[in-house]
């Protein structure tokens, strides 16, 4: 898939999907623009916020969540799932 056909699958299929998901507050779509190291072969980093670590898992045990995860990895084969607490360190307005 060409990288323009996969930014738009991601954003006109895959990311109406997802926000589909019981319990999911907030999704962005970050398209990576830059590389520093061009063997990384992403072509984008997804952000989903839920109130716990329960709450997502409860969200990809869904009907919703299973049709989520066979359809990411429709367009994008391999992928990570990563864990993350916020913690700001400078936030300016």
């Amino acid at each position: 898939m060409s990288e323009e056909d996969f930014q738009k699958y991601w954003r006109n299929v895959h990311g109406p999907l997802a926000t589909r998901l019981p319990g999911l507050r907030r999704y962005v779509q970050n398209v990576i623009t830059y590389y520093s190291d061009t063997t990384s072969g992403y072509n984008g980093v997804a952000e989903m916020w839920f109130d716990d670590i329960e709450s997502m898992r409860k969200a990809f045990e869904s009907e919703v969540g299973q049709e989520t995860r066979k359809d990411l990895e429709k367009f994008v084969g391999k992928y990570t799932t990563i864990f993350a607490d916020e913690h700001i360190v400078l936030s300016r307005s």
